[in-house]
């Protein structure tokens, strides 16, 4: 049993914390213009009334944060799809490792979802990049976020793996939450969704030498997450765009311009999909696993997982043909949604300042890439047959 201050360092708010929090909140100008977005004809000292009662960090995600990612999602977008959202609730207190397509949404709709459901929200990743004023850090204690710190020396570093490898377990063996991971450092800014092999050793440290015990009890649940147009699709594409020419550093204020585009851009149509469990493809496969590939052949599984459940739009097989320049997926799009992507190229030259076939096949690459693993991923399974 851990002592009672082991994780303060990086630990959500515990309950007795959440109403003190709250009032910082209330009194921050920053969360007035939330409201005023949010709820612009809405009574709002009603819900600040509502609000100053709450104390505990579920019931401010059930009572205003599910209330705000509905809007949200009300505002910019045509709706949200679930499949096989019951396994959330059958597979217990589990590491809910997602793919990574947005720096809030992907982690909020799903606590929407766990609402819905009527168990208990899950604790979040929260990397200390995002860490920028004292609002921010409240806002993400509060909704359960935990805090992963990045770089440092490479001492510094194994140091925080360890520690945090031990309070996701701590998490779901104490407190019996799940914990809501990526499955690799930073967004998928090209559409192509990887598990980070590093993410997998970081979970399992915590017993490096009985690691096929140490994923049994990480109790892994892959989440796929689609986008029918990708949050921060053009901001994404210029982050690429200018890596590929020199080293890319974000600017001051970059990844809270992230979170602000992702909520305000249109985004489609949205799906989240749950795959089947790690430790079911561990149990079933224990002959042919062996601890020394363990986290290489569950990157594996959870990519194709991912891949799998990943809904694919239109727009996917319209940059597909442009890409290539051919018609042979025509029959999964119209006339209509091939004009769509060619408005949102005319959008994109416009936010890059220039026209090109480099930026151009980019833009097409992000969008085709997760048809393209899905055929790579039939294609596999069938030499394998």
């Amino acid at each position: 049993m851990m002592s009672h201050n082991t994780f303060d360092n990086i630990r959500p708010y515990f309950d007795h914390e959440v109403p003190a929090a709250i009032a910082r909140m209330l009194n921050n100008p920053q969360f007035q213009m939330a409201m005023d977005y949010l709820f612009p004809s809405d009574n709002h000292t009603e819900i600040i009334d509502r609000l100053m009662e709450v104390d505990t960090s579920y019931d401010f995600q059930k009572y205003f944060m599910h209330r705000a990612i509905n809007r949200i999602l009300e505002l910019s977008s045509k709706g949200l799809s679930l499949n096989s959202v019951q396994l959330l609730k059958d597979n217990g207190p589990s590491v809910l490792l997602s793919n990574h397509r947005d720096i809030l949404l992907d982690s909020a709709i799903l606590q929407v979802v766990l609402v819905d459901l009527g168990i208990e929200t899950s604790e979040i990743t929260f990397g200390d990049n995002l860490m920028i004023n004292d609002f921010i850090i409240d806002f993400g204690k509060v909704n359960r976020m935990f805090t992963v710190y990045r770089g440092g020396s490479p001492r510094e570093i194994l140091k925080n793996s360890q520690h945090l490898s031990a309070y996701i377990h701590h998490t779901l063996k104490e407190k019996k939450r799940s914990a809501w991971i990526a499955q690799r450092k930073g967004r998928t800014k090209n559409g192509l969704d990887k598990t980070d092999v590093g993410v997998l050793k970081m979970l399992t440290v915590f017993d490096r030498k009985n690691p096929i015990d140490a994923f049994l009890e990480t109790n892994i649940l892959p989440i796929a997450i689609s986008y029918e147009w990708e949050p921060c699709d053009f901001f994404k594409l210029r982050e690429v765009y200018l890596s590929q020419k020199q080293t890319y550093v974000k600017q001051a204020g970059e990844d809270l311009q992230s979170v602000l585009e992702g909520i305000n851009q249109q985004k489609g149509r949205i799906h989240l999909a749950v795959g089947k469990p790690v430790n079911e493809f561990i149990r079933e496969h224990s002959a042919d696993i062996h601890a020394q590939n363990i986290h290489q052949q569950v990157a594996a599984y959870i990519d194709r997982q991912v891949a799998e459940n990943y809904r694919l739009y239109p727009n996917n097989y319209v940059a597909y043909d442009l890409l290539r320049a051919v018609d042979s997926n025509s029959e999964m799009y119209t006339e209509e949604d091939k004009q769509a992507m060619e408005i949102r190229l005319g959008k994109l030259y416009e936010f890059m300042g220039a026209k090109s076939d480099e930026i151009k096949n980019l833009y097409l690459q992000m969008y085709a890439n997760p048809l393209i693993q899905r055929r790579q991923l039939l294609s596999n399974q069938a030499q394998k047959l």
